[in-house]
């Protein structure tokens, strides 16, 4: 009948989508570049699984970039598989990107605009009647070294404000 498979073996099947003795390479693999073992993450759950993947996938990364020839063929596509895995388990779980801090709610993320766009507007209106006596009877190069200046200074004052 033969030993069980390992859970990290089973993981990585499940993962890449290959069968057992290929899953079990790619990890042989992946701590051959590192240089150390793998180990499973404690715990159980989607939380944890991501968390592996994300180890596993930053492993492939790593090996795949000090290997050469076929073995970073292969390293690059189980790193692409394993990715694409990541992606599938977190949209699976919509809350994770909120806490990443990918994305944040609407209603901050209006309020944040409205913050710039108070501090934004009054500067640009502004900027015509500072900028018409310094640039009076000066050559174009002269009015551009000024324009780029007086923007630089209201992206300045339009950061401070956030």
């Amino acid at each position: 009948m033969g030993r069980p498979i390992n859970t990290v073996v089973r993981a990585q099947m499940a993962a890449t989508g290959v069968q057992r003795r290929q899953a079990q390479n790619q990890l042989k693999r992946a701590a051959q570049a590192t240089g150390r073992p793998l180990k499973e993450v404690a715990g159980s759950g989607l939380d944890c699984e991501i968390l592996r993947l994300e180890s596993l996938a930053a492993t492939l990364g790593e090996g795949a970039k000090d290997a050469t020839g076929p073995e970073r063929s292969a390293l690059i596509g189980d790193y692409t598989r394993v990715v694409e895995a990541l992606r599938r388990m977190k949209s699976d779980r919509p809350d994770i990107d909120e806490a990443e801090g990918k994305m944040i709610p609407v209603d901050e993320a209006d309020k944040v605009l409205a913050q710039r766009d108070n501090a934004l507007i009054p500067l640009l209106k502004g900027m015509a009647k500072r900028l018409a006596p310094i640039c009076a009877n000066r050559p174009a190069a002269d009015v551009e070294t000024e324009v780029e200046n007086e923007v630089g200074q209201i992206m300045r004052q339009v950061e401070a404000a956030m």
